[in-house]
């Protein structure tokens, strides 16, 4: 997969377009037709909570490759310093260009990149290669996603500046399919990596949380009055973990070993005591679990089976017929949000 990525990476962004795009902006007619509740100094801090976690690129970079070193994973190594790291640092020039136009200076900008790239990064979530390409589909999802919502911020009042914003999510897309791709080829060659993916989802914090806690903090309330929805993060979510894990049971495995690592309860049921339940029933009680969190999603269409003609064998019926409520039954005890994922977007 490395050795196709390397061959066709995709078009890189044009960072000297988007410098001469700069004189034909006018990003502060934008702070005229912000959503109520959102002000010039958040769409400000915005723009440079998405500048300061980009240009730190080579902090998050560097984790992966001394996790690459120590698995011996060259082609994470590989992919890492010849793909993802010249692409990612290409990824805050459009942000700078637009704080410019806000009026900031490019001396200004540079004092607080190099602030950001001397603050020390702390990785928490795991150094295994499966660990690595799971923190990297998390994080790219979520760039991408907050990406589409200053591009869509900005389309009315400067459609140009959401041009060059799109460019950079259509990037981020790409990283987070790759990553996802990257998981479930470990995962289906050893599903014993199951428990570090769980960890990893269990644990994991967007960089930002560390190198710029004053703007990655306020990102979750940002959302909403950018027209974000948790909920609909949540199901991508969901439906991006059972997508690595490639099967109902294992998706169901790793969302109950994530409720485990946070110590939730269910009532006087605790996560751990429902894992250990279901460690003793197997496959199905895990492909249950995992059938009832897609449904609750929205995503029932998932496990559906496809029916072939008119021929369904008798047997397989009447156990959809008993599973069926029980599936919905847990689905209506299951609360599944963003929040409880314990991440934040940008």
């Amino acid at each position: 997969m490395v050795d196709r990525i390397e061959k066709n990476p995709g078009a890189r962004l044009d960072v000297k377009a988007f410098q001469d795009a700069q004189q034909r902006l006018d990003t502060r007619a934008v702070v005229r037709s912000l959503p109520p509740g959102l002000t010039e100094e958040d769409f400000v801090s915005i723009l440079r909570l998405a500048l300061l976690t980009e240009c730190a690129t080579n902090s998050y970079a560097a984790v992966f490759e001394e996790g690459a070193r120590k698995a011996d994973a060259q082609w994470l190594r590989r992919f890492n310093t010849n793909v993802w790291v010249p692409d990612e640092l290409l990824h805050a020039a459009p942000f700078k260009v637009l704080l410019m136009s806000m009026g900031y200076t490019e001396g200004e900008l540079d004092r607080q990149v190099r602030e950001t790239q001397e603050k020390s990064y702390t990785h928490g979530s795991g150094t295994l290669p499966v660990q690595l390409t799971t923190f990297g589909l998390m994080q790219e999802y979520l760039t991408d996603h907050w990406y589409g919502l200053i591009a869509h911020l900005v389309h009315p009042a400067a459609p140009e500046a959401a041009l060059m914003v799109a460019r950079v999510k259509k990037r981020e897309t790409l990283h987070t399919v790759w990553y996802r791709n990257m998981t479930a080829i470990q995962v289906e060659s050893n599903p014993r990596l199951l428990g570090p993916l769980a960890e990893t989802l269990a644990k994991f914090s967007m960089p930002g949380n560390a190198l710029v806690p004053e703007l990655q903090g306020r990102a979750t309330a940002w959302l909403p009055k950018m027209g974000g929805d948790f909920q609909h993060m949540a199901r991508d979510m969901v439906r991006l973990i059972h997508e690595s894990t490639g099967d109902v049971k294992r998706m169901g495995r790793v969302l109950v070993d994530i409720a485990a690592h946070k110590g939730y309860h269910h009532g006087p049921v605790s996560a751990r005591t429902a894992k250990r339940a279901l460690d003793g029933l197997g496959g199905p009680g895990y492909g249950l679990i995992g059938e009832a969190i897609l449904e609750r999603v929205g995503l029932s269409h998932v496990f559906s089976k496809q029916k072939k003609g008119r021929a369904i064998l008798f047997h397989n019926t009447l156990a959809e017929r008993v599973r069926a409520p029980v599936r919905s039954w847990i689905a209506r005890q299951l609360e599944v949000s963003f929040d409880a994922m314990n991440v934040q977007p940008a």
